[in-house]
């Protein structure tokens, strides 16, 4: 399982002109699921996925009432995608790195 530990996320916010930059993050995926953590100012956060093999992501945190997507190209060294956590909202991006 190829696993990601220094990844690093940008994540922008829709009703907010902050984007938080370079967040360390751990990503895994393997051929059934993806799955995200992180740190936030609540603790941590994990999203989880299914990995159906199409580089489209859908994933949840349900402790965090979070839903997200994420999208890459095959072989690719980025995640995109969309969240909606807590009420908020917005667009993330993951450089995976080792």
């Amino acid at each position: 399982m190829p696993v990601w530990k220094k990844s690093l996320m940008t994540t922008a916010f829709f009703d907010d002109t902050v984007a938080y930059e370079d967040e360390e993050c751990v990503v895994r995926i393997d051929e059934k699921s993806i799955k995200v953590s992180y740190d936030d100012y609540e603790g941590n956060a994990i999203y989880r996925g299914k990995n159906d093999g199409s580089g489209h992501f859908e994933l949840n945190c349900p402790e965090k009432d979070g839903h997200a997507t994420l999208h890459m190209f095959k072989n690719g060294k980025f995640l995109e995608g969309y969240w909606v956590q807590s009420g908020g909202r917005g667009f993330w991006r993951i450089q995976l790195r080792d």
